[in-house]
């Protein structure tokens, strides 16, 4: 959600403008929320990680 956020926040829409139309102005911070989405992402790996661990480290229990 963060990603599509700043995608559309930079203009990364897929539409074409000319030069002599106005330029369009970001309302949200879109670095700012590139770092988040990079930060979410670096935290679900982690948690991807040791959830893997645990599955290898622990046994079942008939």
């Amino acid at each position: 959600m963060l990603v599509a956020a700043a995608d559309a926040a930079a203009g990364a829409g897929g539409f074409r403008q000319l030069r002599s139309e106005l330029r369009q102005v970001s309302a949200l911070p879109v670095g700012e929320l590139r770092r988040r989405a990079d930060d979410v992402a670096k935290e679900l790996r982690e948690l991807d990680t040791a959830v893997q661990q645990a599955n290898w480290t622990v046994e079942l229990v008939d």
